[in-house]
């Protein structure tokens, strides 16, 4: 298990556009607003980090024609290197405040164990762990043939501050289009 920051554009992130607590009549966006101002005052320490695993990992488990999707992507992606498990709202705020993602590589079995152990001590929160490293890529691999595209952090982030519909307070989407 390796701690690291890493930049929007290098995560492929699970579909659920828009975050769900964005969705019209969902709420009013509590959580996403929440980690915005986390990562706006930098107090990211305080947040659990965000599981990543390998893209050459994950990306071992897809059928034929996701990997062919997956590899279409990559080669316009070349910066991609991690699938994100979890944390969508977390890495959206930090997307929006162009701040880097605290995150946690997940290689091994091990690292399952040692997030457990770690969840079971309140340092970290993820409410389902998984046990093994091939449920976690079987997690993602269901995901993605069921949604059937990939984004990056970065491209979800712009879509959704892009997408007017979308009930997103206007200093989000000016902190994301700051330069």
């Amino acid at each position: 298990m390796k701690l690291l920051e890493v930049a929007d554009n290098e995560i492929v992130t699970m579909d659920d556009y828009p975050i769900y607590d964005l969705q019209i009549g969902v709420s009013d966006g509590v959580i996403l607003k929440l980690y915005f101002r986390i990562f706006q005052k930098h107090c990211a320490d305080i947040i659990a980090r965000t599981i990543i695993l390998p893209k050459e990992l994950v990306a071992s488990a897809f059928d034929k024609k996701i990997k062919k999707k997956f590899d279409d992507f990559k080669n316009n992606h070349p910066q991609v290197k991690y699938f994100a498990l979890d944390g969508n709202h977390r890495t959206t705020a930090a997307s929006l405040t162009k701040s880097k993602i605290p995150a946690i590589l997940f290689e091994n079995d091990n690292d399952c164990k040692e997030i457990q152990k770690m969840n079971n001590s309140a340092e970290v929160f993820r409410p389902h762990t998984n046990n093994s490293i091939n449920e976690c890529v079987l997690e993602l691999k269901d995901h993605f043939l069921k949604v059937n595209q990939f984004y990056t952090v970065a491209e979800k982030t712009k879509r959704m501050v892009d997408d007017m519909s979308i009930d997103m307070p206007q200093y989000m989407r000016d902190s994301f289009n700051q330069k």
